[in-house]
């Protein structure tokens, strides 16, 4: 019944808690939302328990969504959202941020600083091994750098919603530039000494 349904109407069949109706909701966002998860998480049962934590929470506030704006970017918010709230309530993942004391010394970040070129960068990696470099980052840099730059929040909004400094925050985001330019620099090596040695 629910194969060629439209999303209006699998939506309002969810709001009737239509259980088929919910999964194939599920089923139909979860290899996006199950990456969004992982990019702050990484770890995969953490993110499975967070998409299960996130999509009760979507079925529970359906009500409320007036079909403004995608329904995907209500659902991205909420696992966003979820996962930052797992973040926030475990202690291996809030052990990740370092004090800011501990890097002031470093200094603040420069205009054009570390300043990652990513048009560059998409001649020579795809976006998925792109996003591969972004997960090797160490764990709250990641956590950072995918909230600014990924899911395009304010530095005040990042700081806030981890718990951080604003100074935090930009020493964060200032190592992940560095450290991504690092690996994409590596990478864009070896592919063109790769493609020497099969020309040569």
């Amino acid at each position: 019944m629910f194969k060629m349904i439209d999303e209006h109407t699998l939506i309002e069949e969810c709001l009737r808690q239509n259980n088929n109706a919910q999964k194939i909701l599920y089923k139909k966002f979860f290899p996006k939302m199950i990456a969004v998860s992982l990019r702050y998480l990484k770890n995969k049962e953490d993110s499975l328990e967070v998409l299960n934590t996130a999509f009760l929470k979507v079925f529970e506030k359906l009500y409320q969504y007036k079909s403004e704006g995608s329904i995907e970017g209500r659902i991205k918010r909420i696992v966003i959202n979820t996962s930052l709230d797992f973040i926030r309530s475990n202690k291996t993942y809030r052990n990740n941020f370092i004090l800011t004391d501990e890097f002031l010394a470093h200094g603040s970040e420069e205009p054009g600083q570390n300043a990652v070129d990513f048009s560059e960068a998409e001649l020579y990696l795809s976006t998925e091994e792109i996003f591969e470099l972004v997960a090797e980052l160490p764990p709250a840099t990641r956590i950072v750098f995918n909230l600014y730059c990924v899911d395009e929040h304010s530095q005040t909004s990042v700081a806030k919603q981890l718990n951080i400094s604003t100074a935090t925050t930009q020493w964060h985001l200032s190592n992940g530039r560095k450290l991504l330019k690092e690996k994409i620099n590596a990478v864009i090596t070896k592919k063109n000494k790769g493609n020497n040695i099969i020309h040569g």
